[in-house]
């Protein structure tokens, strides 16, 4: 049911005016009794604006906790009112000559200054994600040298054997300011990444997340670069690796910084925007625990790293862009140094 106020009637009658009622628009969540379609302010985190063509907003009032400043942005780079009242503003992309001499009735509920309505604190929270799997020794080495870092570290064990049990209960020990997530058995590695992904978006405060192979080391500089690089847009996956045999299809300056452009990668480390992993999961998972049975491909690994960046169709490379690699940022321990990085 629609709010008991003079002002919800007259909106609806000029959106069902408008035939909006099988039409995706943008609005308050209550309008969905009436019109399915509506996308509502809450899921506004969640979702890529420039993936959908909406021709309709509607923008209420007294609702400001909803928006977002992209959302906002989105507003007066595109859209102009057609309709309003005291609590309402409709607003459209592709105004008529009619529809604009029309806005001229209701210019005095749609004169309104949308920049009050912007949040000034925009510090977001970014969370830090390690796998592991009978390596504690590679893990201690990895989380001091996070120590102290200010984002949320979780770590999740895949089901490590039963003698390294001691050495991981030490770890959390010594890092009690850590989350830890341990597996009741090896599930493999897509399990636990699925799982820990989807512990860091359950939270819509941590808007970029950094996954760590448990042997990772990286370099001094490396937060600082990786996040001066990164765009929620153009550039929603970076990795500190780059690993023959990816191949490299150009490279580009990135303020200051010197990336590599891929079509694949490998995956010890990622730094993934959450809009990115909501598009492109769950990861499926070839097969179930280690060492591997026989159920995929002949040398099959996990193949987590192909689908989120390369086999998924809502991929970056999907999408015509590609993977940024900033080589030197980091090294894998356990397979050796893997980039030109010189600690």
């Amino acid at each position: 049911m629609y709010p008991k106020n003079k002002y919800w009637q007259p909106l609806v009658k000029f959106l069902k005016e408008k035939n909006l009622e099988n039409e995706i628009f943008i609005g308050p969540e209550v309008l969905l009794y009436e019109f399915p379609k509506v996308f509502p302010y809450q899921i506004l985190k969640d979702i890529r604006l420039s993936d959908y063509a909406f021709e309709y907003i509607v923008f209420h009032k007294k609702l400001p906790e909803d928006l977002t400043n992209d959302f906002l942005d989105l507003i007066q780079a595109q859209y102009r009112p057609v309709w309003g009242n005291h609590l309402f503003v409709v607003y459209k992309k592709n105004r008529s000559t009619k529809e604009k001499i029309l806005a001229l009735k209701y210019i005095f509920y749609t004169k309104i200054n949308l920049k009050k309505y912007y949040k000034k604190d925009l510090s977001k929270r970014n969370g830090i994600l390690i796998t592991t799997y009978n390596r504690p020794d590679f893990l201690i080495k990895l989380l001091t040298q996070l120590k102290d870092r200010p984002e949320e570290i979780l770590v999740v064990n895949d089901g490590s054997d039963e003698q390294y049990l001691n050495q991981y209960e030490q770890i959390k020990q010594k890092f009690p300011e850590n989350i830890y997530i341990d597996n009741p058995k090896n599930t493999g590695l897509v399990f636990s990444l699925n799982t820990g992904f989807s512990y860091f978006l359950s939270d819509p405060d941590v808007e970029w997340i950094h996954y760590f192979q448990d042997d990772v080391e990286i370099s001094k500089d490396f937060f600082e670069i990786i996040e001066k690089v990164a765009d929620k847009e153009e550039r929603p996956v970076i990795t500190g690796f780059y690993k023959k045999p990816h191949k490299i299809f150009g490279t580009k300056n990135i303020k200051g910084i010197e990336v590599k452009l891929l079509r694949s990668a490998g995956a010890p480390h990622l730094f993934i925007h959450r809009l990115y992993l909501i598009e492109n999961m769950p990861i499926p998972n070839p097969y179930v625990g280690a060492p591997k049975p026989d159920r995929g491909k002949p040398g099959q690994g996990a193949d987590e790293d192909w689908w989120l960046l390369s086999w998924s169709p809502k991929s970056i490379v999907k999408r015509g862009k590609y993977i940024i690699s900033i080589p030197g940022l980091a090294k894998s321990e356990a397979t050796g140094d893997l980039s030109t990085w010189e600690k």
